[in-house]
Parts: structure tokens; C-alpha cells; sequence
């Protein structure tokens, strides 16, 4: 049977240019996604965000 999708059958869909695009789109994507996480996590830490420094120094 022949495919529904007409981009199917474009020999640009398939082969080793779409996983290098992928895995292009992924390790640039992990790194923006790593310094998010690191972002909140310092403001968590340093900025006293939802109050954790305020309780760590009365605790001391």
C-alpha cells in the first residue's frame, strides 16, 4: 500500500538528515532546559524564594 502522507514518500523524510536535525534540536534543547532548572534552583537557594533562607537562619 502507498502511504496516506505524501512526505512519506520524499526520500528527504528518511535517512540520517532528519536524526542529525533531531539530535541537533535535542542537545541544544537539553541545554537550555539545564540552565533553566539551574536558574530556579539558584533563585530557590540564594533570592530565599518560597522562604527556605528565612527558615535555615532562625534555625541557626
Amino acid at each position: 500500500m502507498d502511504p496516506l502522507d505524501p512526505a512519506l514518500q520524499s526520500t528527504a523524510v528518511t535517512g540520517v538528515k532528519p536524526l542529525l536535525t533531531l539530535a541537533i534540536f535535542a542537545g541544544v534543547g537539553s541545554f537550555f532546559l539545564g540552565a533553566l532548572v539551574t536558574a530556579i534552583k539558584r533563585g530557590i537557594k540564594e533570592d530565599g524564594w518560597f522562604k527556605f533562607n528565612h527558615q535555615e537562619e532562625k534555625q541557626e
